[in-house]
């Protein structure tokens, strides 16, 4: 089913869409496309500062690809996100997105991690006490909890790297990592170097050897990326997961209180209270350039926005190759966007059971993060099958119970869990044959660890890549799985650099260094837009 509601509208459950048809509106500072996160962040921190900024977004909702959506009778669920483990935190103080109603329905999440073996572990949402749960070896506690220690020191000395805008320039990567390493310690420089290069199967392994502990940290590595656990480089894509935090921890994953779906309410609301004009069902043809710096947009019904600054919060292939023109392009922008060819992504599923949890067991794993990591060997064939084009067998999944977390969200005698698969093949454009594999995949894995949860399914709804690309009106390949780490900074270093046209700001998908739900990409590019704007350089 796919009618949407839109919770955050106005009275008439919509943004109020202000298109002039035909005409030229001037007199504005700033023009914000796409209004999805970033764009909402983008649009509230030029606001705040002063300027007069319209946020146009082609769809009629606010949001993007994070919508609440009825996916069965009665049962409302939200598209994208369903945890939150990378949300800025400057951008939740700066725009005081707690005062705007940002809430957390539960802060910090335990994880059980099911086996195929039949084991199971669970950690504590606070990574540096992870060491103390469910290890009955204290050789492995001692080991986990000095790794731990490791890694969350050094993502956090990492964290200014994985931010939007960190090395603007091509190539810049590693004299900027250098010089960072140069004023470490010297054992954490050592240690850093040697993780830098190295991939997360070989580290693991010689941490953990064939154990569980090992399984679980590959799960974590590979999650969500195109980069195989076994790949150089790949260990930086753990490293980025924790350099992360929520609700301030570093590490944890966050349920929002209502969905993802109030990340984005907390979101308008900061703008609305910035003064942002924003308009819904307005799409953007082109983007006006003149001579070399931007002159505003041209609208699809063919009226005309004109600024000095215009912020692309949408795919880069829409941005660049579309309202821009690979023409006006140098040669470097141009390559690094046509050269992608996405072969890994993750799907979303959300479903509804039927009856409740029996047991107190069940009812506190509920509770919880659940993740089936699958072992080393079924990890490094899910990945050579999804890159042939083909369904694994056995996913990484990551599973949640909104209907237990969040009060608000309770059904009555049925529970919705919401699912992350990872990795799928990437498919622009999948069949109802390919769908029917990749659900008949996810619901195998996930009866690997709950016996029995097929016959308890009353509906259930898939989304792929295409599908959030749809929603968000992009190429597809936008929302494919990330390379690995280092692949990732070149590209953001190339869709973040203007293509040499001044005004011009990109804070879209291709911004972000690692998944989820972050806003660090539009507070970096209003942040370089308005430092620009007061040196009268916009």
């Amino acid at each position: 089913m796919s009618n949407q509601k839109n919770p955050i509208g106005d009275k008439d459950g919509r943004e109020k869409s202000k298109t002039s048809a035909h005409l030229i509106e001037g007199g504005i500072d700033a023009i914000v496309i796409g209004a999805g996160a970033e764009g909402l962040a983008a649009a509230a921190y030029l606001g705040k500062a002063g300027l007069h900024t319209v946020l146009v977004g082609a769809g009629p909702e606010i949001g993007g690809r994070i919508a609440a959506r009825e996916i069965a009778s009665g049962v409302d669920g939200v598209d994208g996100e369903h945890l939150v483990t990378v949300l800025d935190p400057e951008v939740i103080a700066e725009l005081d997105l707690y005062r705007h109603g940002l809430e957390f329905a539960a802060r910090r999440l335990d994880t059980t991690y099911f086996f195929e073996s039949g084991n199971v572990l669970r950690f504590d949402g606070d990574l540096a006490q992870a060491a103390l749960l469910s290890l009955d070896n204290d050789d492995d506690c001692e080991a986990l909890e000095a790794f731990m220690g490791e890694v969350l020191e050094m993502s956090a000395f990492l964290r200014p790297a994985f931010r939007p805008f960190a090395f603007p320039a091509a190539g810049d990567q590693q004299r900027k990592l250098e010089k960072a390493l140069s004023g470490a310690a010297p054992e954490m420089a050592a240690r850093l170097r040697q993780y830098l290069l190295s991939s997360a199967d070989e580290i693991l392994r010689n941490r953990f050897g064939d154990g569980p502990l090992r399984a679980l940290l590959l799960a974590e590595t590979a999650f969500r990326s195109a980069a195989a656990p076994g790949e150089p480089f790949s260990f930086l894509s753990l490293l980025r997961r924790y350099a992360g935090e929520a609700a301030g921890l570093q590490g944890a994953a966050a349920y929002p209180k209502g969905g993802a779906v109030s990340v984005i309410a907390a979101l308008r609301r900061a703008a609305q209270a910035a003064k942002v004009d924003v308009r819904a069902a307005t799409p953007v043809k082109s983007i006006l350039i003149e001579g070399d710096k931007v002159g505003g947009v041209t609208l699809a019904d063919g009226g005309q926005l004109r600024a000095p600054i215009v912020v692309a919060a949408i795919d880069a292939d829409q941005a660049y190759l579309k309202m821009i023109g690979a023409g006006l392009l140098d040669i470097g922008l141009q390559r690094a966007l046509t050269a992608r060819k996405p072969e890994i992504s993750s799907a979303r599923m959300q479903i509804v059971l039927k009856g409740v949890a029996q047991d107190d067991a069940t009812r506190r794993n509920m509770m919880r993060r659940l993740v089936y990591a699958p072992s080393p060997e079924a990890l490094t064939k899910a990945f050579i099958e999804a890159r042939a084009g083909r369904v694994p067998e056995r996913l990484i999944v990551e599973a949640v119970f909104p209907t237990a977390l969040d009060e608000g969200a309770a059904l009555d005698k049925r529970q919705l869990i919401s699912v992350m698969a990872h990795p799928l093949p990437f498919d622009a454009e999948p069949d109802a044959a390919r769908r029917e594999a990749i659900r008949t995949a996810i619901l195998d894995s996930i009866e690997m660890f709950a016996a029995g949860f097929s016959g308890r399914i009353e509906a259930d709804d898939l989304r792929l890549a295409a599908d959030e690309a749809a929603a968000a009106k992009a190429n597809p390949a936008a929302y494919a799985a990330k390379p690995d780490v280092l692949r990732q900074w070149a590209l953001s270093s190339a869709v973040t650099g203007s293509g040499g046209i001044g005004g011009f700001y990109f804070c879209g998908p291709e911004a972000q260094i690692g998944a989820g739900l972050s806003c660090a990409s539009g507070r970096a590019a209003a942040r370089a837009a308005l430092r620009a704007y007061r040196k009268g350089a916009a």
